[in-house]
């Protein structure tokens, strides 16, 4: 398990310093996109769709860090209504429920992937170079396997803290 633990906290760092990475260029890029437009009447044309899909990681990769974090669900509430019995056994179901959500939309984005990439379909140019679809989503299928990941270790960290209270 510790090893589990560590491999955890590797990629936590990693999907950290990822979504800071692309905050810092979406902002940069954006800028850069508005200037050229305001003062130059020239913008680049591949620019747009690359920031869109920029958008759309960093999405993502926030929803898999709330997902190691117990924060991808509003059930704060169901946790603090019930009695101590009842919060452990609606965190156990809450975190089955979540792995196997998470599994199933892992595997139908995993599917979404594998066509779209057959299908060798495109989702923008930059420059002279095609981005096809497949890669450009690729953090679809890959955000639902962390979340599963993430909510998997989440369920051993909690019994480790409820063993650790009694």
């Amino acid at each position: 398990m510790n090893h589990l633990l560590r491999l955890e906290k590797f990629i936590v760092k990693a999907e950290k310093l990822l979504v800071i990475a692309l905050v810092f260029f979406m902002v940069t890029l954006s800028f850069l996109q508005v200037v050229l437009r305001l003062f130059f009447n020239y913008g680049i044309v591949w620019l747009d769709p690359v920031l869109r899909h920029m958008v759309l990681w960093s999405g993502f990769i926030g929803a898999i860090l709330a997902s190691r974090y117990s924060k991808h669900f509003a059930l704060d509430i169901a946790f603090k209504i019930h009695s101590e019995k009842l919060r452990k056994l609606s965190m156990i179901v809450a975190n089955k429920f979540t792995l196997v959500i998470s599994l199933l939309l892992f595997y139908a984005a995993y599917k979404f992937i594998r066509d779209e990439a057959m299908a060798e379909s495109i989702a923008f140019y930059a420059g002279k170079f095609e981005i096809k679809t497949a890669i450009a989503e690729i953090i679809v299928p890959i955000t639902f396997f962390l979340m599963a990941f993430h909510t998997f270790i989440n369920s051993f960290r909690n019994e480790e803290a409820e063993k650790k209270e009694e």
